[in-house]
Formats: C-alpha cells, structure tokens, sequence
C-alpha cells in the first residue's frame, strides 16, 4: 500500500491557478528591468542615476521612468506570489495527508542551496536566499486567517520603514567621518568605481571573490532587514490567495476600485519621491530616504494596482496567445529568474561578451527588450515539449524525494 508521501506529487496543469502564471510571468520580466543596471554597472548605477557624471536627458529619462514604474515593484509582486504559492503548496499536501511543514522546509532547503550556488557563482544580486529565509518564517501563518496575515504582514513592513527611516533619521546627529562608508556606496570615488569595475573586467576568478566579498558584506541585511520586507509581501501574498484576489476571483468592479485605489496612493507617493530626489539634487540622505522609506512603501501600493489591473485583463479575451505565453514564462520563473542571470553575466562579464559599463542606461532596455522575448517564445516552446521547466523538474524532484515526470509522451 502507498504511503501519503509517495502520493504526493506537484500541481498538476489540470489544477494550475492561471492567473497566478500570468501575474508570475509579469512580475519575473519586470525584475529584470531593475537589475539590468546591476547586471552591466557598479551597485551605485542602480541607485543614482549621476554616480557617473550628469546624465544625458535620455538617459535620466529612464531612469526616471524605471524608478517609478518598476523599482521595487516586481520583486514585491514576486514576493507576494511566493506567498501564495506556500498558500497553495499547504492546501495540496493537507489534501494529500501529507506534512505540508515538512514538505514546506524541504522545499525552503533546497532554495537556500539554489539561492547560495547562484550568490556565489553566478550574479552577486540573488533574492532566493531571502525567499528561502522569510518563507521559513512566514510559513507558521499558514493557518492563521487572511485578516491576520493583512495585519501582521503589514506590520512587517512597517517595522521595516520605522527601522529604515531611524537609519535616514539619524545621519543628522552623526560625525559625518562616520557616515562614510554610506556616502561610498551611492557617490563612490572614481578610484573606487576603478575598484569596483576591475573584477567584471578582468577574470572569473576574481569576480567569485568579489561575489563572496558582497555576500559576506550584505548577510545581516539579507537575514534581518530582508525578511521583514520580503516576509510582509509574502504575507500579504498569502491572504489575496486566500480572499481569492489573486486567482481573479472578484468581480470587475472590485479589481477596478482595487487598482484604482492602490495606483493613486503609489502614484502621490512616486512624485513625492522623485520631486525630493531632484529637488535636493540626489543627495545622500535623499537617496536614502527614498530607496529605503519612500519607494519602499510605494512599491507595495503600485504592486497590487498591478496586480488589479492584471486580474481585469485575465477577465476579458484581449490578447489571448500573449496570455499564454506569459503564462508559461510564470510556470518557468525559477529557471527564467536563474537564465536572466546567466543571459547577462555573458553579456556584459569578461568572460562574454565583455559589455560590463559600455553601454547607456537607455541603451540597456535593448537588451532587456531581446531578453523578454526570448523568454517569451522559449518558455512555450519548452513547456509544449516538457512538464516544467528544467530548474523546476530539479526543485521539484528534491523536495519530493522522487524523481517527477518531465518530458510529455
């Protein structure tokens, strides 16, 4: 007689949340808009559009643009559907009699491992080692109502921004010897970009040190400060699967007020932020303030009037075969997220193409533009051919224990 555990297997195609796919889709290109800049440049790029000098208008025309459309905001959306992919994982595994913490931990385990092999030998900006420590945390709410997880997901974030905003707060009463190092990191000196560009530059080798060098350096931040951002969307995340809002249950009045609402409050928050930002000329302690408060509180508002107004399209027949293929490249976002990384090291690393700083910012969009279509086009194809994506198949066949199908007959 088979056991729960040998019954247990992933979801099927038959009882997939589509919407899910398609908003995971989404949110998994638009990550890359935001690191395509840490792909090709020092960190600094990606927070300060004039670390290099005065921009060309084209150029802080995008960064304008990227700052308030999607800085933050994906990885937000992203977070807030891991949630409700734990959400569902339980649900399945309680059906099956199965221990949904154990096969939950498992699963956590084997993301650490991925998010650490990626940190380490691939791209220096991983998330999937957060994920896997706030999914680990968030996890013993599984039980709790939706109402409960609003509330303390939200609770989260706001510790987070009171944590953030002391930080901004508390430049002003400091020796500013002392704030040095801060300062480095947005306005860093033409010998420390030199320092920094020198790794990308030259051997993988010594692109692996640096690698480990920044992981070291941002541990504390991936395993304090992280959860309490990631952990609330993915709180968050969890109680719109289970209010179905996120599987487009609502009717189109609800999604209309939802998106409206959200996007208006993101929206107010956004000009204030970047009417600061030019206001005092991108100094330190505005840039802080708006990477680490303002955009911050803003992207959670913007991520679900996305997700509102993503959930009235999966509502009506528009763009049919463009669903579909996004939809794919949701069911893929693993292998998709961890290809990006590849897709980009070659391009702009020595050991590619050699890229690293010699394109602008506006010219970056190219790449990311061939990068979604790519993605769009090789995930269905994939998918037509294959149950899951191959990162998925492994993922899968870990945390299972067994090894899943993969190729369709």
């Amino acid at each position: 007689m088979s056991s729960p555990t040998d019954q247990l297997t992933p979801v099927t195609q038959q009882n997939r949340h589509h919407s899910l796919d398609l908003i995971r889709g989404i949110a998994v290109l638009g990550i890359l808009i935001m690191n395509i800049s840490a792909f090709s440049h020092i960190f600094a790029y990606y927070l300060n559009p004039k670390v290099l000098g005065e921009p060309s208008q084209i150029d802080l025309y995008t960064w304008v643009i990227t700052h308030i459309f999607a800085d933050q905001k994906f990885y937000t959306i992203f977070s807030m559907l891991f949630g409700a992919g734990i959400m569902l994982m339980a649900e399945k595994a309680m059906q099956k009699e199965f221990s949904p913490a154990k096969l939950h931990y498992k699963r956590m385990f084997w993301l650490l491992c991925f998010g650490l092999i990626h940190a380490l030998l691939i791209w220096f900006g991983d998330i999937l080692v957060t994920y896997a420590f706030a999914g680990s945390i968030v996890y013993l709410f599984t039980k709790t109502q939706a109402k409960t997880k609003l509330i303390v997901g939200s609770v989260f974030i706001g510790l987070m921004l009171l944590m953030m905003q002391s930080i901004v707060a508390y430049l002003d009463v400091i020796p500013p010897q002392d704030i040095q190092e801060m300062k480095d990191m947005f306005s860093p000196s033409a010998q420390q970009i030199a320092d920094e560009m020198a790794p990308y530059t030259t051997s993988y080798m010594a692109q692996l040190d640096a690698r480990l060098e920044f992981f070291g350096y941002n541990l504390g931040n991936m395993l304090f400060f992280g959860p309490f951002r990631i952990g609330g969307a993915m709180l968050i995340g969890m109680a719109l699967f289970q209010l179905g809002i996120f599987t487009a249950q609502r009717d189109r009045s609800f999604y209309l007020k939802f998106t409206l609402i959200n996007l208006l409050i993101g929206a107010a928050l956004m000009y204030w932020d970047v009417s600061n930002l030019f206001a005092q000329d991108f100094s330190m302690k505005q840039m802080m303030h708006s990477y680490m408060v303002i955009n911050s509180l803003a992207a959670v508002f913007i991520a679900l009037g996305y997700i509102g107004l993503l959930c009235l399209w999966i509502k009506c027949d528009l763009w049919s075969t463009l669903k579909t293929k996004l939809q794919a490249v949701g069911r893929m976002a693993f292998t998709n997220y961890i290809t990006q990384s590849i897709i980009c090291t070659t391009i702009f690393y020595s050991f590619g193409l050699g890229l690293y700083a010699d394109l602008d910012r506006y010219q970056l969009y190219f790449v990311v533009a061939a990068v979604f279509l790519a993605q769009l086009f090789w995930s269905d194809w994939w998918l037509k051919r294959y149950h899951f994506g191959p990162l998925e198949w492994l993922w899968r066949t870990l945390t299972y224990g067994a090894k899943q199908p993969f190729k369709k007959l």
